[in-house]
């Protein structure tokens, strides 16, 4: 039976997570889940809160449901620990973070979603494609306009969180849609199925689901 190991930002397990990869992946396969927040103190996870609003941030879960806000500096320590923990237990690493980990290495090939959602929007990109972008924080909305630029030229952000509630989700998907965007990212991991669903009916689109991207490549690797 192969191994692999997922690493979250926030704390394991993911129940709102990893039950869905498990939709494209081998059934045989066993996962080993990893937190970077794990075993932290409510203490120690509010001193990885953002002090202005220059900093990256990454938003997340905790393992009893709730969100939390934190910074990409305050939590790379904890990252690269997580990954030589699991690396010696595991075939494959999948990064359960959309955000950007350059200095992130594994000595097993590590999927990191950003890779992956770039590849392949560029796959689909055309020269006029404006690209309609979900993520967490209105505070990442710049960021995210940016970020996504380096791949297609026109972006068009809007934050709705999948930690809150759905319905706010489903609007901010409708609300790209009816702007006339020619395809949807839903840039966070948070983002499920039923979500993804609930927006295509509304929109005429692609939608693109971040956590079944992550899957679908590391099933080829299955």
């Amino acid at each position: 039976m192969r191994k692999i190991g997922t690493i979250t930002i926030g704390q394991a397990p993911r129940v709102d997570v990893v039950p869905e990869l498990r939709h494209w992946l081998d059934a045989d396969c066993e996962i080993v889940e990893k937190g970077a927040l794990d075993g932290l103190s409510a203490a120690e996870i509010a001193a990885l809160a953002p002090r202005s609003t220059d900093e990256d941030v990454l938003v997340t879960r905790l393992v009893d449901g709730s969100s939390v806000t934190i910074t990409h500096e305050g939590v790379m320590p904890l990252m690269h620990q997580r990954i030589s923990e699991l690396e010696t237990q595991v075939s494959t690493i999948l990064l359960l973070c959309t955000g950007t980990f350059p200095e992130l290495e594994a000595r097993v090939p590590l999927l990191v979603p950003e890779k992956l959602l770039y590849s392949f929007v560029r796959g689909i990109a055309t020269p006029h494609m404006t690209l309609g972008v979900l993520t967490p924080s209105e505070q990442q909305v710049p960021y995210q306009q940016k970020r996504w630029q380096q791949v297609v030229k026109h972006v068009n952000a809007r934050a709705a969180s999948p930690y809150a509630a759905i319905d706010d989700v489903i609007a901010a998907g409708s609300a790209l849609g009816r702007q006339g965007v020619d395809a949807i990212v839903l840039d966070c991991i948070g983002y499920t199925l039923e979500m993804k669903r609930r927006i295509q009916e509304q929109v005429s689109c692609p939608v693109i689901l971040s956590r079944a991207v992550l899957a679908r490549f590391a099933a080829e690797l299955l």
